[in-house]
């Protein structure tokens, strides 16, 4: 069952690899799994991002915990092809990938837009208090919250692009197009990257940090935990959300 699961996970990965360019010079690695537990304290519950042109489109709160979707938010309009989230406790920050995007904040009841930060076109966006991190191309921009450029960090292991970002502390992670060691941890302060090795990690495509975890979904649609420090394997679980998951953010900004 392990090898048909497995089997099926690369033939989507392949299918999103043709559309979105992946580099898969060592998609075949894996890491070493070992025996870590979740914690069976913490309420799992998450703000995913869907695409436009698959089925289901739309903003998901999905509880993990209890396999359960909790509310359902209408895209914007003129967001034409969606790939980043984030949320601020407040709000929810959404951006797309092709010409002429815009970042969009969101009332999370409803999905009614707050504001509009024009002419950004991003695959990643995270949040650091009263800033916004968009990835572009190699580059991780920071801005401020009216569009205003405060800092333009030059990655030095990103490859191709960059598919997404997140922020935990004065770190900033972000994901490559690599099975072997896909996550960088980025110190805002100094700039240093290092390499993060996770296990199981075929199609990873989207990215966030909580409870001391990094959380990732593959083309399957599963969404794995692993240990932020170390990289080791935790759980993995199936959701109930259909079409192409572009993007996963906490609800609990504790």
């Amino acid at each position: 069952m392990k090898s048909i699961k497995t089997i099926f996970s690369l033939l989507i990965l392949t299918i999103l690899v043709s559309s979105c360019h992946y580099d898969l010079d060592d998609v075949y690695e894996n890491s070493i799994i070992t025996d870590s537990i979740p914690n069976e304290n913490v309420e799992y519950k998450w703000w995913i991002l869907t695409h436009k042109n698959y089925e289901s489109p739309g903003i998901y709160l999905y509880n993990e915990t209890n396999a359960t979707i909790e509310l359902k938010l209408n895209l914007p309009e003129n967001l034409e092809s969606p790939h980043a989230l984030a949320y601020d406790g407040e709000s929810l920050w959404v951006g797309g990938n092709a010409e002429d995007e815009s970042i969009y904040q969101l009332n999370p009841e409803n999905g009614e837009i707050l504001s509009e930060i024009i002419n950004i076109k991003t695959e990643g966006i995270a949040l650091l208090d009263e800033y916004v991190f968009y990835s572009n191309d190699k580059n991780i921009n920071k801005i401020e919250k009216n569009g205003t450029l405060v800092e333009e960090i030059t990655t030095k292991n990103s490859s191709y692009t960059i598919p997404d970002i997140a922020i935990n502390n004065n770190n900033l992670y972000y994901l490559r197009y690599s099975e072997n060691e896909p996550i960088i941890k980025l110190n805002l302060s100094d700039k240093k990257e290092s390499k993060i090795p996770i296990a199981e990690s075929i199609g990873t495509y989207c990215l966030t940090i909580f409870n001391d975890e990094i959380i990732t979904v593959n083309p399957s649609n599963e969404i794995s935990h692993f240990n932020l420090q170390t990289g080791a394997f935790i759980s993995t679980e199936t959701t109930e959300i259909k079409g192409w998951i572009t993007a996963i953010a906490p609800f609990d900004q504790k």
